[in-house]
C-alpha cells in the first residue's frame, strides 16, 4: 500500500543532513539544487526526488550510510520512495491509484486484455483462417490505423498535461519557468546529462559499473523515438522504413534486456522496493513491445506476419494508455523537476 507523504520527514531528515555536510556536491542537479533551499519541505523534496536520475553515486561516497551508523543515511532509497509518493498524490484521474500499487498485475492485466481482444476482434471480423492471407491494410487500414493512433497519443498527451499541472502545483513555490530553464532542462534531459554521476556514470546495478544503465536507458529512449517516428509512415513500413523500424525496435530491445538485468543484479540495499516494482513491470512490456517489433521485418511474406503486427500494435497500444498510470509517468515529473532547476539557477 502507498501512502502519500509517508516517507517524507524521513526524506527532510536525510537531506538536512546532506545540506549540511555538502560532501556530494556537483555529483549531480540534487546537491546543486538544495543549495537553494537551506530549509527543506514537502514541495522541496518532491522536487528534489524527481531531480534524482538515481545515479548512487551519493550512496556509495556517503560516509554515513553504514547500518550501523547513527544518521542511516540512504538517499537514492528515500528518495526513490518519495518519487513513487509523488506519482501517487498526482496521478489523474484519481481513481487510477490502485495502478500503482499493483503495477505488475495491472501491467500484465492491461497488455493480456488488448492483446487477447486485438486477436478476438479480428478472428470474428474476418475469420480465424484469412488473418493470415488478407493484406494487413484490409486488417488495419490506413483511416482507422492513423486518427486511432493519433487519438491515443492525444489521450496520453492529455492525462499527462493533467498530472504535470498537480505535480508543478505541488513544488512551484509561487515562480515560473524561465526561457532559459525550458531550454537547458529540455537538454539535460534528451542528453540524459545527470546520468553521468559525478563524471563517472552511474553505479548501478553495481559500484564499479559506469555507463551500464545509462547505455540501457539511451537504447530504449532513442530506439523508441526512431520507432515512434517510422511507424508514422504505415503502410510503407518495408524497405528503409522497416529497416529503420527494424533498429529502433532492436535498441528498445536490447536496452530493456539490460535494464531487466540491472533489476535482478543490482544491489537493493540502495533501491526502494516500490520504485522497482514500478520500473520492472513497464520494462517488461517494452521489452514484449520491442521483440514483436523486431519481428516485423523478419516475418514479411509468412503466416504470422499479421498476427505478430496485431499483437505488436496492442501492446504499443496498452504502452500509450497506461503511460499516465505507470513508470512512464516518471519522464514528465523528472522534465518539470529538471526545468525547475534550470530555472531557479538562473535566478541565483
Amino acid at each position: 500500500m502507498i501512502e502519500e507523504n509517508n516517507s517524507t520527514p524521513e526524506a527532510i531528515r536525510q537531506m538536512s543532513i546532506c545540506n549540511a555536510c555538502r560532501y556530494c556536491e556537483g555529483y549531480c542537479a540534487v546537491w546543486d539544487a538544495i543549495e537553494f533551499k537551506p530549509v527543506l519541505n514537502k514541495g522541496y523534496i518532491s522536487h528534489l526526488a524527481n531531480l534524482c536520475h538515481d545515479c548512487r553515486d551519493c550512496f556509495y561516497a556517503c560516509p554515513y550510510n553504514a547500518p550501523d551508523h547513527e544518521f542511516k543515511l540512504n538517499i537514492p532509497r528515500v528518495l526513490g520512495q518519495v518519487r513513487v509518493e509523488t506519482y501517487y498524490a498526482n496521478i489523474r484521474p484519481k481513481f487510477m491509484k490502485f495502478s500503482l500499487e499493483r503495477p505488475i498485475l495491472f501491467t500484465s492485466l492491461s497488455a493480456f486484455i488488448a492483446v487477447i481482444l486485438v486477436m478476438v476482434y479480428s478472428s470474428l471480423l474476418f475469420g480465424l483462417n484469412k488473418i493470415s492471407t488478407l493484406p494487413m491494410t484490409t486488417i488495419i487500414p490506413v483511416s482507422v490505423f492513423k486518427p486511432a493512433t493519433m487519438a491515443i497519443y492525444l489521450y496520453t498527451l492529455v492525462i499527462w498535461s493533467w498530472e504535470a499541472l498537480s505535480y508543478w502545483s505541488e513544488i512551484n513555490e509561487g515562480k515560473r519557468f524561465t526561457a532559459s530553464g525550458v531550454m537547458r532542462g529540455v537538454y539535460d534531459a534528451f542528453f540524459h546529462r545527470n546520468f553521468l554521476g559525478g563524471g563517472t556514470g552511474c553505479k548501478v546495478p553495481g559500484e564499479n559499473n559506469k555507463y551500464f544503465r545509462l547505455t540501457a536507458h539511451s537504447l530504449v529512449f532513442f530506439g523508441f523515438i526512431v520507432a515512434l517516428i517510422s511507424i508514422s509512415f504505415y503502410p510503407n513500413i518495408f524497405g528503409y522504413i522497416g529497416i529503420v523500424y527494424f533498429l529502433g525496435s532492436l535498441a528498445i530491445s536490447i536496452g530493456t534486456v539490460a535494464l531487466i538485468y540491472i533489476h535482478i543484479a543490482e544491489d537493493r540495499g540502495s533501491r526502494s522496493q516500490k520504485q522497482s516494482s514500478l520500473d520492472y513491470a513497464f520494462t517488461v512490456l517494452l521489452f514484449f513491445a520491442g521483440i514483436t517489433g523486431v519481428l516485423i521485418p523478419i516475418l514479411i511474406g509468412t503466416d504470422w506476419f499479421n498476427w505478430n503486427f496485431l499483437i505488436h500494435d496492442a501492446l504499443m497500444a496498452v504502452v500509450f494508455l497506461i503511460a499516465p498510470f505507470s513508470k512512464f509517468i516518471h519522464p514528465v515529473f523528472r522534465l518539470i523537476s529538471l526545468i525547475k532547476y534550470r530555472s531557479d539557477s538562473s535566478r541565483q
